[in-house]
């Protein structure tokens, strides 16, 4: 198995060992490199002339494995001491380019040979610190920060190395075995058939008794050995009728375990299968006498007869206790929690597969509010779960179906009391009743059908707008999503959009809102400009709800700010103190401002006299198709 798994490595690192001297030819010691170079191909020949030695004349045949082994040890330990003697010698002498480069070349090599030395326990454990282990010290104590943070890696990749090695030396250890053990089994069936023809009087017996282990088998996961899917399904429908007769409540608990998904990512495997196995174990220990299931991955069912809603509920809480505390594991503790939904037999359902439903709905809309909690199913959970997948569905084919369109609110001029600028807003009908955008916005974004709904809102609002009865001092204002922007698609939306409509990009708002400033905001700030550069105008939309500070903002250059309407409905409750504060800050910034809310004259004349901008609201207008908004226009040109 060495030698099958590692031939293949001699080519690569030849090749790895060219790239290291002739890769940095200004390196000032490249003489002494080509010194380096030499006395690794010696050792390069010979592994080869082992690997020819062993294809000839040792392979498939029986001999003593000492010496062909402690030579191929000797030829992969002399290849890990010369590339850790290479970081040791040119160490000084290297850039940062140089360094990185070595580091991530020693690091793969250190990855690989976890894998295909994996038939070799000391080998598998060993080369990766040989490797690295040197240069990685050598780094920590080095002048220069990056040298410091690889010399920390690469510990830390050591370390990691030797785990993985570990399991992947178990894993081939235990599958020679396996192999042996099924080969001994051949030949023993062979021995022994004479044997079965002899008992064959007992033949219906024993294919019972197997039969019966089978089907037992066939009932329990075989990691955790509790009930499996299946299983636990049959046995609830018989506690359901067990409690039937005798007028009894159940409880169905559904476990969901939290950041288990993180342990996986972080750990290989094995450690997440250890976890599955220290939580079961937990499980059983908590749940005495009742029924348990891993349903599957992660999640866990306990049917608890005879328990009403309340014990369940209090159950249910020292469960998430008990999963709560450290796992052990040698050096490491692994934390995680576990949220749970529990649903009551005969209270919500009379039906085993409706009930499990239920509990796992009511797990998982606790999980989208707090993790780590117990949540008892109600029907409105149930209302607002349909409602969720009716929204979801819907949204798939709202453009298909002609169901989506645009309403635009025209935003005043306090100073001339022209329209400034409309914003577009988008409509959706479902099934002839309108979805507030409250309530289907947050869906699309969900599931990701913002992006093409967002498209399509750009290109049909700009559309619209290059055709409407304005003059062209009348701008455009487009609300997008921070998902839209984070992609990092946007720009390349809107310069479409625009293209197709002939609509001017110097007329066109693009409104963020303030909850933007809590994503990355070097990637946030990039996207911004990046748009900016087509021409277009960006708007910050529910101003002064927390996120944005001042830096922020001035690092943004955006053009306008749109101050939220719940400080315009507090004006008269001494909300007018901090619009004026929040103007001052946008003037001084260059912005221009825009209040949002108006809905009474005199909020729009307060706004007026504090120097506010733009008015919008519905005190002037509600968002309206084009045809309405011609409409409205000319009788508002006619009351002026």
């Amino acid at each position: 198995m060495l030698h099958g798994n590692s031939n293949g490595g001699l080519i690569v690192t030849l090749i790895l060992s060219l790239a290291l001297v002739f890769g940095f030819p200004d390196n000032p010691y490249q003489h002494e490199k080509l010194y380096w170079l030499g006395a690794m191909c010696v050792i390069f020949l010979l592994r080869f002339m082992d690997m020819l030695l062993w294809k000839r004349t040792q392979n498939d045949k029986n001999y003593d494995v000492s010496y062909p082994l402690y030579r191929f040890l000797a030829t992969r330990y002399a290849t890990a001491i010369g590339f850790s003697a290479y970081f040791v010698i040119f160490f000084y002498t290297m850039e940062i380019i140089e360094f990185s480069y070595t580091m991530t070349i020693m690091s793969a090599m250190a990855g690989g040979g976890a894998s295909i030395f994996s038939a070799n326990r000391g080998l598998a454990y060993s080369f990766a610190a040989i490797l690295l282990t040197p240069a990685s010290i050598m780094g920590l104590l080095a002048p220069f920060g990056y040298q410091n943070i690889l010399g920390m890696l690469g510990i830390l990749f050591v370390i990691i190395i030797f785990f993985s090695a570990r399991s992947s030396y178990k894993f081939t250890t235990e599958s020679i075995l396996i192999k042996n053990q099924h080969a001994d089994l051949l030949s023993q069936m062979a021995l022994k058939n004479q044997e079965i023809v002899e008992i064959n009087s007992n033949l219906e017996e024993k294919v019972k008794s197997r039969t019966e282990e089978i089907l037992k088998l066939s009932n329990i996961d075989p990691l955790t050995g509790l009930y499996n899917r299946n299983a636990f399904s049959n046995h609830l429908k018989e506690l359901i009728l067990s409690c039937e007769s005798q007028n009894k409540p159940l409880a169905v608990l559904f476990v969901d375990l939290d950041g288990f998904k993180a342990i996986n990512d972080t750990y290989n495997h094995s450690i997440g299968d250890f976890v599955l196995q220290e939580t079961a174990q937990r499980l059983c220990s908590q749940a005495k006498g009742h029924s348990l299931s891993r349903w599957g991955g992660d999640e866990f069912l306990i049917a608890l007869e005879g328990t009403n809603v309340d014990k369940a509920y209090e159950f249910g809480k020292q469960l998430i206790t008990l999963l709560s505390k450290p796992i052990k594991l040698e050096h490491n503790q692994l934390s995680i929690g576990a949220t749970i939904g529990i649903a009551m037999y005969p209270e919500h359902s009379s039906d085993s597969t409706q009930l499990i439903a239920l509990a796992d709905t009511a797990m998982y809309v606790k999980k989208q509010t707090t993790k780590s909690e117990v949540c008892v199913f109600s029907q409105h959970m149930q209302e607002n779960l349909l409602r969720h997948i009716e929204l979801k569905e819907g949204l798939t084919k709202a453009i298909e179906r002609n169901e989506l369109h645009m309403a635009f609110q025209p935003v005043i001029n306090s100073s001339t009391g022209n329209v400034s600028f409309c914003e577009a807003l988008l409509r959706w009908t479902l099934n002839g009743k309108s979805v507030s955008p409250v309530e289907f916005i947050p869906a699309a974004e969900q599931h990701g059908m913002i992006h093409p709904i967002g498209s399509w809102v750009l290109h049909k609002a700009c559309e619209l707008a290059a055709n409407w009865h304005f003059d062209s001092s009348v701008a455009l204002s487009v609300n997008v999503s921070v998902a839209q922007i984070m992609r990092g698609e946007l720009k390349a939306t809107v310069k479409s959009a625009l293209q197709e409509s002939g609509f001017p990009a110097q007329q066109l708002h693009l409104e963020i809102t303030e909850s933007i400033f809590a994503e990355d905001i070097n990637f946030v700030l990039e996207q911004i400009q990046a748009l900016q550069s087509l021409g277009v105008k960006i708007s910050v939309d529910d101003f002064g709800t927390g996120f944005s500070s001042l830096a922020l903002l001035q690092s943004l250059s955006a053009d306008i700010v749109k101050i939220d309407k719940s400080f315009i409905q507090s004006i008269e409750q001494g909300g007018k103190p901090i619009i004026q504060a929040m103007q001052y800050m946008a003037n001084e910034l260059g912005y221009h401002v825009v209040a949002e809310g108006v809905e009474t004259h005199e909020q729009a004349r307060v706004l007026s006299e504090m120097g506010i901008s733009c008015l919008q609201g519905f005190y002037f207008s509600k968002p309206m198709k084009t045809k309405e908004l011609a409409d409205w226009h000319k009788c508002f040109i006619g009351e002026e």
